[in-house]
This record gives structure tokens, C-alpha cells and sequence, in this order.
């Protein structure tokens, strides 16, 4: 039976039968694998604090014919203010789905590991989870390959005239309005862009110094909603969620 070492966030669990569950991990030397975690629901089971969603956790885990599972593990970061704010955990959600659903199991990429984490400690102390969302949200992108294009028209390529833009997400980024004929598209104004453009260049370290109005955040959030449902092939559970608590009202042109 080999045993193998690995650092990992949480990203997610599912019951399983026996007091055992299914645990979706990222870790930072293989990626995404799932594992069983026996008996993990049981009261005096010692690996419940390490396995719970967004815990930084080191495991020992076994190798398995059909899942691996986990033999020890022990808690190194667990962001409580995740879990004493609703808007907070909700994000965390979101983040963890984006991470399930736009990567593969048994790709290793460091690049990705460090980001979630990077993004879990900002989460947990900051006064703009908003922002910081955002912000995980395009880089990942930029990281997974799939960053809209945000610097002219993406069909033709030409420049872009007028106050206002366009962002199709069948297309892929922003369309002038000759492409735009035809296609279904979220009307934003430049300002949008451009802080989206700075979410790109800035650390997460500078976020909150941002101050950006309601009506681009609006913006950005419709943007991101649609764009990331296109490319998940679905609206993650946690989006569902906040928009039945009336925290985003997104509208399409």
C-alpha cells in the first residue's frame, strides 16, 4: 500500500456511506484528486477539523483501486472569518466550484495552489469580499487559459468607440458594435474595463484600497456571472444562492 504526502486546500465534500465522505482537494503537487476520508463524520474523529471546506491541511493519504483515501492529516490554516461572515463563506463557495469544475484531476499546477490560498487569507481579514472575488476570478482565468479579452473588439480586432462597451460571452471578451450586431451582449462602460484591467496588474495586498462605484461593480459582476457560467456549463450553487438573497440582479442586452 503506498502512501504519498501532500499540502492541499479543501475545496469541497460529499457524503459517502458509514460516517465517510468524499473530499475534493487542490493540491500543490498533484492538483485536483479526490479521496475518501473514513469515518470522518464520527464525533471522536480526529481528521474532522482538517477535511472541513477551505482548510490548508497536509495529508498522508493511501493509494486506493478505486480512490485513494486519506490515512493522516493535520490542519495548518483555517480562515475563521470565513465561517462567522455569510457573504465571505459564500465566495469561498464560488471559488471552490470555479476550482472543481474548469480544472482536471491529476493536473499539477502550483501556479493555481498558491492563488486559492493567496485569495483564502485576503478573504478572511478583508472589508471587500466583493472585490477580492473579482480579482480571484480573472486571474484564475488568466491562469486556466481562459481570460476574456479586454483590449479591443475580440472578433475583428478593431478599437472601441464611445463610452460605452460591449462583452459577449459566447464571443469571448469586448465586440465593437458592428460585431456586436445580432449577438446577445452585457452593456458596460469604460471605467469597468479599466478596473478590471487593475485587477489583473495589482496584488491582492492592494485590493483594498480600490474604491470602485455600484454601477461598475454591477458590471463586473454580470460580466464574470455570465462569462464563468459559459465556460462552467453551469451557474455554481453558491451564485444561486446569493442571487436568492438578492445580492447580484444581473441583466442581459
Amino acid at each position: 500500500m503506498k502512501l504519498y504526502k501532500v499540502l492541499a486546500v479543501v475545496l469541497n465534500s460529499r457524503e459517502m456511506r458509514d460516517a465517510h465522505r468524499v473530499i475534493t482537494l487542490f493540491s500543490k503537487e498533484r492538483g485536483k484528486i479526490q479521496v475518501v476520508a473514513h469515518g470522518v463524520t464520527k464525533p471522536t474523529s480526529r481528521k474532522r477539523g482538517a477535511v472541513q471546506p477551505f482548510a490548508v491541511s497536509e495529508f498522508m493519504l493511501r493509494q486506493g483501486r478505486d480512490l485513494d483515501s486519506v490515512s493522516q492529516c493535520e490542519g495548518i490554516e483555517f480562515f475563521p472569518g470565513l465561517w462567522t461572515d455569510l457573504d465571505k463563506l459564500l465566495y469561498a463557495g464560488h471559488m471552490a466550484e470555479l476550482v472543481d469544475a474548469l480544472t482536471v484531476e491529476g493536473d499539477p499546477n502550483e501556479a493555481v495552489f498558491i492563488h486559492i490560498i493567496k485569495t483564502l487569507r485576503e478573504l478572511d481579514k478583508t472589508v471587500d469580499p466583493e472585490l477580492v472575488t473579482r480579482w480571484f476570478e480573472l486571474r484564475l482565468m488568466a491562469l486556466l487559459g481562459y481570460l476574456p479579452y479586454l483590449n479591443g473588439c475580440v472578433d475583428c480586432g478593431g478599437e472601441l468607440n464611445g463610452p460605452m462597451v460591449r462583452f459577449s460571452t459566447q464571443a469571448g471578451g469586448l465586440i465593437c458594435f458592428n460585431c456586436a450586431a445580432g449577438e446577445e451582449y452585457i452593456t458596460c462602460n469604460r471605467g469597468t474595463v479599466a478596473i478590471m484591467h487593475t485587477l489583473l496588474s495589482w496584488e491582492i495586498d492592494k485590493i483594498d484600497r480600490l474604491r470602485v462605484a455600484r454601477s461598475s461593480r454591477a458590471q463586473m459582476s454580470t460580466i464574470m456571472h455570465e462569462y464563468l457560467q459559459w465556460h462552467m456549463e453551469k451557474r455554481s450553487r453558491s451564485l444561486q444562492f446569493m442571487d436568492k438573497l438578492n445580492c447580484f440582479n444581473p441583466v442581459i442586452k
